[in-house]
């Protein structure tokens, strides 16, 4: 694990002889995030995030880079992470106030599995990788705050303070207006699902397995390729994300010239003071066409076996995990319908309040990957994917999020997103295998998960809904 600082300053903290990181927190008007993401990555192209809950109640954008914890051994890094960012937080010193989500914040992610084989395709997203940005916009209820980040050296002391400098800062907040968002999608000029009749048959197999007693559910995922006539820029796609999946986490995560981006509906973890807040979110159906097809749709996944066997495995799960780190969990008696705009899931919400000795990286660590993410028993399901799944998933399906200088934030699971590189993009999907899953089905399910991306990407066929090709 590294603990690398990035900036003019020396890494060293003001107290006690050493540098300390300094943050000014300014209320400033208000900003449409996308265009600030989008007019801003000329200067900051490849070290960008973006992040908004699924209400717009909150959202971030982070620009540049002051402080990076990154690393590639994967056994250790949630804890060797919250270890760092314990010592970068307790020499920081604010000006200025906001509410939650302003002033050191650490935005990142994590990869899914590190003991898989690396594909070059994740190259620039490792093992763990977090970053407190130069530049912090959040946007809540409707107000707006810029937060500036700086590492100020004993030799800084008597220079100009950290509030006057922010003349330095470059003119990020100019306009409302950004071409960039309304580009032209490329033209699709082909697309590939490595290794889709294959899926189909492991997914038959994994059954199989599950029905022998070897395990109780796997996740299996799958990608898909899709190749443009031109590069495809994440602007547009987040866009078009914000506009058509508002029941979602909207997030890019924008390194070196990819960028992961996408929509997902799962919350993995939400840590407020010591209040933890979750969901299982397993089960899934199409939306019907019609709001009477709809309706029954919803309710025939209320008796459907396998989907509320798997909805079932994914609650008793979390609720041992919450059981672990709080003296009382919370959930109502049975699940409720999740929908968003081309599917609709299974939900049970749960919380519970821990215990003061509990980090948000050790819910993470404990909760990842839940079984709507991964399978159970966790490591039996973990040694079925790296047996039969065949890819590299990198940062997809893994922990995604934020965490503020007080140790509070929250983390998503990276699905229903694309990785975005030149004229490629590489989408995701994956499904919840049982004993009674039906490898045809499965497939149609994992088509059904494309299509948030596909739509955001420009790539699907207005007319009948199917993919461009």
């Amino acid at each position: 694990m590294t603990n690398q600082l990035i900036d003019s300053a020396k890494p060293s903290a003001s107290r006690g002889g050493k540098s300390v990181l300094r943050s000014v927190v300014t209320p400033v008007e208000w900003t449409d995030p996308a265009v600030f993401f989008s007019r801003n990555g000329r200067l900051f192209q490849g070290n960008r995030f973006f992040w908004s809950e699924p209400d717009r109640n909150l959202t971030l954008v982070g620009l540049g880079e002051v402080l990076r914890i990154s690393s590639e051994d994967g056994e250790n890094r949630f804890r060797e992470a919250d270890r760092l960012w314990r010592l970068a937080a307790a020499d920081v010193e604010v000006e200025g106030g906001g509410p939650a989500g302003t002033g050191p914040l650490l935005f990142g992610g994590f990869s899914f599995d590190p003991r898989g084989e690396r594909d070059p395709l994740w190259r620039h997203f490792p093992a763990a990788k977090l970053s407190v940005p130069r530049y912090l916009l959040t946007v809540r209820d409707g107000r707006a705050w810029l937060t500036e980040n700086r590492y100020v050296s004993p030799e800084d002391e008597g220079k100009a303070g950290v509030a006057e400098r922010l003349e330095e800062r470059p003119d990020l907040m100019a306009g409302n207006e950004d071409e960039s968002l309304d580009a032209k999608p490329p033209e699709p000029v082909g697309s590939e699902e490595p290794g889709a009749e294959q899926w189909v048959e492991t997914v038959a197999r994994a059954a199989s397995a599950i029905r022998a007693g070897r395990l109780d559910k796997v996740v299996l995922a799958r990608q898909l390729s899709l190749k443009g006539d031109a590069p495809f820029r994440p602007e547009p796609v987040l866009r078009r994300l914000l506009a058509e999946q508002p029941n979602t986490f909207v997030f890019a995560v924008d390194y070196d010239g990819s960028c992961l981006i996408g929509a997902t509906p799962e919350r993995l973890i939400r840590k407020e003071g010591k209040h933890l807040t979750t969901l299982s979110l397993a089960g899934s159906a199409a939306r019907g066409r019609t709001e009477d097809e709809d309706r029954k749709l919803g309710e025939a996944l209320f008796s459907d076996r396998k989907n509320m066997l798997e909805h079932a495995l994914a609650v008793r799960m979390i609720r041992s995990v919450l059981a672990r780190f709080c003296d009382d969990v919370r959930l109502p008696d049975g699940p409720i319908l999740h929908k968003l705009k081309d599917i609709q899931h299974l939900l049970t919400p749960i919380e519970g309040d821990a215990r003061s000795d509990v980090s948000l990286l050790d819910a993470v660590e404990a909760l990842h990957p839940t079984p709507a993410l991964g399978g159970m028993p966790k490591e039996p399901a973990m040694a079925m994917i790296r047996e039969m799944e065949g890819m590299d998933r990198g940062w997809y399906a893994a922990p995604l999020g934020w965490i503020d200088w007080r140790m509070d934030g929250e983390f998503a699971a990276a699905i229903r997103c694309a990785l975005l590189r030149g004229n490629e993009a590489r989408l995701f999907a994956g499904c919840g295998i049982v004993g009674d899953s039906d490898p045809a089905m499965e497939y149609g399910e994992s088509r059904l998960k494309f299509r948030p991306m596909l739509s955001a990407l420009g790539a699907l066929n207005g007319d009948n809904g199917g993919e461009k090709r």
